[in-house]
């Protein structure tokens, strides 16, 4: 179910402002409407939480080894030190212990990084002049024997005379000195002298890189701290919720305000509060059409693990739309299992499933994800058990123990596979249809949803008709259940024309919508059997391989678990797209659930 919520209006002693705070976020069930989002206090919060998250990517990017690109703020008093000073920075010994120092380390080895390229890129461009020294032509000027570096194009510098020396010609361009205190020739280019010898720069880069290097191996050896880099995530996370909330206790006069939500069950604890505390306190039921009502979704408790998928697709139900967990777990573990379609990639998942438990059994947190994914693989069984489907391995070439297992032999036809699909979208469609019209009754907007049951079924007998071959319905059917549910429609519609106008326009089209939405449940099948052909093309391939024996089993292994490896990604990538369409969409548009929850989220301690 979704939770009851009361709207709320706290009022304190400004003085006290602090006090309640503190109070509330003990008894920690008032979610606060946040009206304020901005202001000091936030933003320094927020750049703690950014900066304890980045210590973790940090970590993470020196496991990997692989790019590497922290920038230190610009008043980072990193960004401001010199050379000498970053690598005396880098040769420090302490080893880090905060998100602050894992980042300090981080800003260190990107800078020095930078350094070494721009020395990398300077020498680049002096390549072609050799070994360069200002100091030197500094004291050549100082001799009388001024000395200028110059680009030219080749043909020019062939005719510039015993004044320039060349270096060396490249891409049609000579380099070289100018050696004379004649001004240089337009046609060449001026090149300035670097601020330093280019020995010492290649001294320097190295230097660099080799500190930048050893920084990465420091923090790659970090891996200890992660926990505490979490704690830091976790307690800054807190303070940032906490300067929101602050920011919204509002001062009027010698009294503060706050606005918020609690769950209606938690109402005699603020109250008891309240009176303790001496604040004055508003609770209410909230208005019709609050889009700021918070949901907190309590399926049952055998149903209450979907809760991972709703978090995983970051979706959750309006306030006033309905806890619709039951029926979308129901088909999604239905769309899983038809959708993967094989008993051996669902033993596969299965297995899986109880490795990770047998691993995580100390950890609770983990146990709804656990359940959820145990569910789908054991639908998976189950369905491709029911088919005969294990690894998309010929019938007739299964072992004796499996081909002994019952079979369901009405699901091998391709018609059949169609009108289950249908059979099974018409359902899905009218348990939402019959969920709005029991809610509704016994308003007259209940005919218009049982007008729609009825379209329903009678669609699901139009494209029964013309796609499943051994289905036939009396036209007069059809057309009696597709009228009857029109005039159903129209009945509401018409009672609030001023209203519902613009929907009697669209009814045709949406009539036709409802067709739309039966047919797309027949992808169960297509996308199922496209998993099996794909299956047992790669055991085709693989079995059908002309080698000798040793290389046959090894391309054969290969072949084999990268063809069902792929084969179970696709599936994987099908469920996110497919069964959630099914629900999130054709289900839910018949229902009105628009996936537009706000979620709860309780002031209170930071939870371990």
């Amino acid at each position: 179910m979704i939770v009851p919520m009361l709207r709320l209006t706290l009022l304190c002693a400004a003085k006290e402002r602090l006090a309640a705070l503190n109070a509330l976020r003990a008894l920690g069930c008032v979610h606060v409407a946040l009206e304020v989002r901005d202001g000091e206090g936030i933003r320094r919060a927020a750049a703690g939480v950014a900066a304890a998250e980045q210590a973790l990517r940090v970590l993470d990017a020196a496991k990997k080894g692989g790019a590497f690109v922290f920038k230190p703020d610009a008043a980072s008093p990193v960004a401001a030190m010199g050379f000498d000073a970053l690598l005396a920075a880098a040769k420090a010994p302490a080893a880090p212990t905060s998100a602050a120092e894992v980042n300090r380390l981080a800003e260190l080895a990107t800078r020095l990084a930078e350094e070494a390229f721009g020395y990398r890129l300077a020498l680049r461009r002096y390549a072609p002049f050799g070994e360069v020294d200002p100091a030197t032509v500094a004291a050549l000027a100082a001799a009388g024997l001024p000395v200028r570096l110059f680009k030219a194009p080749q043909k020019v510098a062939d005719e510039l005379g015993d004044a320039a020396y060349l270096f060396r010609a490249e891409s049609g361009f000579a380099y070289g000195a100018w050696i004379s205190a004649e001004p240089l020739p337009a046609s060449c280019e001026a090149i300035p002298l670097p601020e330093l010898a280019t020995a010492t720069m290649r001294a320097r880069a190295d230097e660099a890189e080799a500190a930048a290097e050893a920084l990465k191996a420091r923090l790659a050896a970090c891996e200890a701290l992660r926990p505490e880099l979490r704690r830091e995530v976790a307690a800054a996370t807190a303070d940032r919720t906490a300067a929101e909330v602050a920011a919204n206790l509002r001062d009027a006069g010698d009294v503060a305000y706050l606005r918020g939500y609690l769950p209606a069950r938690a109402e005699a604890d603020l109250l008891a509060m309240a009176q303790a505390e001496g604040w004055g306190v508003v609770t209410e039921e909230p208005e019709e059409g609050d889009p700021n009502v918070p949901v907190l979704l309590e399926p049952p408790r055998a149903f209450r693990s979907i809760g991972v998928v709703f978090k995983g697709l970051g979706i959750l139900p309006g306030y006033t739309e309905g806890d619709v967990s039951i029926p979308f777990y129901a088909f999604f573990s239905l769309f899983f299992a038809m959708l993967v379609g094989d008993a051996g990639y669902g033993a596969l998942m299965l297995a899986a499933v109880i490795a990770a438990a047998v691993a995580l059994w100390r950890k609770p947190a983990a146990r709804p994800a656990l359940t959820v994914f145990a569910v789908f693989s054991l639908a998976t069984v189950l369905w491709g058990v029911l088919s005969g489907t294990y690894f998309g391995i010929d019938k007739a070439a299964l072992p004796a123990c499996l081909t002994a297992i019952p079979t369901v032999g009405w699901l091998g036809s391709n018609d059949n596979m169609m009108f289950l699909c249908f059979l099974i979208g018409a359902v899905h469609i009218s348990i939402a249809r019959l969920w709005n019209a029991a809610l509704l009754f016994p308003n007259l907007k209940t005919l218009g949803e049982v007008g729609w049951l009825c379209v329903t079924w009678g669609m699901f007998t139009v494209v029964c008709n013309i796609v499943v071959a051994w289905f036939a319905a009396p036209l007069g059917l059809m057309v009696g259940l597709v009228g009857a549910g029109v005039v159903l429609i129209l009945i509401p519609l018409f009672a609030d024309i001023r209203n519902e106008g613009v929907n009697v326009g669209m009814l045709p089209l949406n009539v036709i919508s409802a067709m739309g939405d039966i047919i797309s449940y027949v992808r169960l099948f297509a996308v199922g059997l496209a998993s099996v052909k794909v299956a047992e093309n790669f055991n085709s391939m693989a079995l059908g391989l002309d080698l000798p024996i040793v290389l046959r089993v090894l391309a054969v292994v290969a072949i084999l678990l990268i063809g069902h490896g792929l084969n179970l990604a696709m599936g994987a990538l099908s469920v996110l797209v497919h069964a959630v369409r099914l629900n999130t969409l054709e289900f839910s548009n018949a229902k009105g659930i628009t996936w537009a929850g706000l979620p709860y989220a309780p002031f209170r301690q930071p939870q371990q």
